[in-house]
């Protein structure tokens, strides 16, 4: 089953982001390769990237929980799509279970990302989008996942270290915006005095949603 789930991925992210512009093929220490598909016409301002066969390497390695990693950035530094595919790279290499929201650091690579925008490390946990059905990829009757890295910085990743995800994560979360509530949702769309009003508050929202997961954000704590 495992062998269609790249594919089963690629439709998945072309659905919600439309056609790459471009897959790239990278090579990890063992020789085995991963794909990185650059998607840059999902969200204004932003590109984003989403692995391609880290399910499948994951379920070669009995992971329970698999899938594939998206990742966020406002910033045309070459830097960005080396560091999150190193990172793909290192959690295979120490077969850290993708659904346990942990940090890989940067190291000497990420020198001048860590200059420009102060951010020293990659979190995993899960995507930030409220859609659930954009969270769950299915085939048969097997359920993948869709994760999402964050930069974040020095200070915050320490946090994390000291203090564990649970408590960084009540941190980390107020930076997006609260999502409207299904009374709210309703109340706005069927009365239609109150179109101009849903728009706004959308539109807030993704504004905030763009603050957060922009690379230049300030710390969250």
């Amino acid at each position: 089953m495992s062998a269609f789930w790249t594919d089963t991925y690629q439709r998945h992210f072309q659905h919600y982001f439309n056609k790459p512009f471009d897959i790239q093929v990278y090579h990890g220490p063992d020789g085995a390769a991963l794909k990185l598909a650059t998607y840059d016409w999902a969200r204004q301002g932003f590109r984003i990237y989403a692995s391609m066969g880290l399910a499948d390497r994951l379920l070669q390695a009995d992971q329970d929980e698999f899938g594939e990693v998206i990742l966020f950035s406002d910033v045309a530094d070459k830097e960005v799509p080396q560091l999150f595919v190193n990172a793909l790279f290192f959690i295979l290499q120490h077969n850290i279970p993708l659904a346990s929201r942990f940090a890989i650091g940067f190291g000497a690579m990420g020198r001048e990302i860590t200059r420009r925008f102060d951010k020293a490390a990659l979190y995993f946990t899960r995507t930030s989008d409220e859609d659930a059905e954009f969270a769950e990829v299915e085939l048969d009757e097997a359920i993948g996942r869709v994760f999402q890295a964050y930069f974040i910085t020095k200070d915050e990743d320490e946090f994390l270290e000291t203090n564990g995800p649970d408590e960084f994560e009540k941190a980390f979360w107020k930076q997006f915006a609260a999502k409207l509530t299904e009374d709210e949702r309703c109340d706005l769309t069927i009365d239609k005095a109150k179109e101009a009003a849903l728009a706004e508050k959308l539109q807030e929202r993704q504004r905030q949603v763009s603050k957060a997961l922009s690379v230049r954000r300030a710390s969250c704590l």
